[in-house]
């Protein structure tokens, strides 16, 4: 079961995140306020609202504690801010009207399909279900709230996936945002098929980075840093989030992409790469890039990480 990577993952919660009490962290996963800590930090706005409504103190990691915080930190900002963005780039640009986010921990989505009129349903479990409920009033009007919706679903149990799929009506977007990687193959077949029930009811396509996150990484670290420092500092922050759910990323990820597409594949669902940003989009971490680092960005928007997936 999934359930298990925010137990683990909650113990260096305890350590890295500064302010927190002993309750509440222990019980939501450390990735879900990492993301929105490191979205915040690229300067994203939403990720502003909802971090300010959490309560900044809980997203928040003590730089004393995270070794080469400095290093890591312009990577993990580029890299979570743009596969972030270029969901919802997609989203809104292949115009659905309705979003179904798996594991959708504190991501800002909600509030930005929200404010597009788009009908947005999180799914994740309940800790982190009950906190999002909690803040969302103080995000959103009455009228944008009607349009935003969060309910307890793990993605490997195809009942609790169908009846949060079943919220909406019409064809769905169906978006995840790095939980692949934390998955063993057996869950990672479950949830694809989930994927594949909802897709055959409601029509609509699944899109992920996560199949590619391993170069989509390494990538983002290249336009930072020259390619072999690119490489050390790669390593160095899987290393911290394997030791965050002890997870192993090198058996979760595919050798290469025509073996995930196999996988994929093998249970009933079509794939096809697309870029990241087809076209021209605003990242805002950009601001801190040089000439040299901002040319390289460029380049990354078109690189064919984002995986467009549907079934047969």
């Amino acid at each position: 079961m999934i359930k298990n990577i925010f137990v683990s993952a909650a113990i260096l919660c305890l350590m890295l995140a500064s302010g927190c009490s002993t309750v509440s962290m222990p019980s939501v996963s450390y990735t879900a306020y990492t993301s929105l800590y490191w979205l915040r930090e690229a300067g994203v706005p939403e990720a502003a609202e909802f971090s300010d409504a959490i309560g900044n103190a809980k997203v928040n990691l003590s730089k004393d504690t995270v070794a080469n915080y400095d290093e890591l930190a312009p990577v993990n900002k580029l890299y979570i801010e743009m596969r972030y963005a270029a969901l919802n780039e997609y989203i809104i640009g292949n115009n659905y009207q309705n979003n179904l986010d798996i594991a959708c921990g504190f991501a800002p989505r909600s509030i930005a399909m929200a404010r597009h009129n788009r009908m947005f349903v999180g799914a994740d479990f309940g800790p982190s279900v009950s906190e999002i409920k909690r803040i969302l009033p103080d995000c959103l009007s009455r009228k944008q709230q009607k349009r935003a919706c969060y309910i307890v679903a793990d993605a490997t149990d195809r009942t609790s996936m169908m009846k949060a799929a079943d919220k909406m009506d019409g064809r769905i977007c169906i978006t995840m945002d790095g939980l692949m990687m934390y998955l063993t193959r057996e869950e990672q077949a479950a949830v694809l098929q989930n994927i594949r029930a909802i897709l055959e009811n409601h029509g609509g396509a699944f899109v992920t980075s996560d199949f590619s996150a391993r170069e989509f990484v390494k990538a983002a670290a290249e336009v930072v840093y020259h390619e072999a420092e690119a490489q050390r500092i790669y390593r160095n922050s899987a290393e911290m989030y394997e030791k965050t759910a002890s997870a192993d990323f090198d058996k979760a990820f595919f050798s290469h992409a025509d073996e995930a597409q196999r996988f994929i594949e093998s249970q009933g669902l079509k794939v096809k790469r697309i870029p990241l940003f087809p076209k021209p989009c605003s990242i805002y971490c950009a601001k801190e890039l040089n000439i040299e680092q901002y040319q390289k960005l460029e380049g990354l928007k078109k690189a064919a990480f984002m995986w467009e997936i549907t079934a047969e």
